[in-house]
């Protein structure tokens, strides 16, 4: 009788050696993709980034907009929702069909913002400063703190104490 034993039959590095020959492909094709002239992406929606800040006296939200002027952004307000709408297009006389490579995204943008009851809509004020719009909001006097000053109590002279 032939005795066999499992370290014959079975080779314990054949799995690694096919991990090994899929990692190799992989990165080999990544590596091939990223020596390929890139493409313009044609269809990238443009979302810009925003912060809110809110004191005891005002609400700030900032959006993140560089290239823009002034003239390019629509801002409106309704039912407390505000909402900027704006467009960045490609600028210095440059078209889309000339763009060989970019990370920025251009085309038109919506962004809405849900406001909290406490600011006062009449009070809107928005400034474009570095690429950054800016829309301030104070808040109305009943949703200021209130400072309320503590006085002392003088204590009344009893009859039976000044006897």
């Amino acid at each position: 009788m032939l005795r066999t034993y499992w370290y014959d039959t079975v080779d314990p590095l054949r799995e690694l050696t096919s991990l090994q020959q899929w990692m190799d492909q992989t990165l080999q094709a990544t590596l091939n993709s990223l020596a390929q002239t890139p493409q313009v992406p044609t269809n990238t929606a443009f979302v810009p980034r925003a912060e809110v800040f809110e004191t005891d006296e005002q609400v700030a939200l900032k959006v993140e907009v560089p290239g823009l002027s002034e003239q390019d952004f629509e801002i409106t307000l309704k039912d407390h929702a505000l909402t900027v709408r704006g467009e960045r297009k490609l600028e210095n006389g440059f078209s889309q069909e000339n763009l060989t490579w970019t990370e920025r995204p251009y085309g038109t943008f919506m962004r809405t913002f849900n406001l909290p009851h406490t600011v006062d809509v009449n009070t809107i004020n928005a400034t474009y400063t570095n690429g950054i719009l800016q829309i301030v909001f104070a808040k109305q006097e009943a949703a200021k703190p209130k400072q309320i000053p503590v006085k002392v109590a003088q204590k009344e002279l009893t009859a039976s104490a000044s006897a």
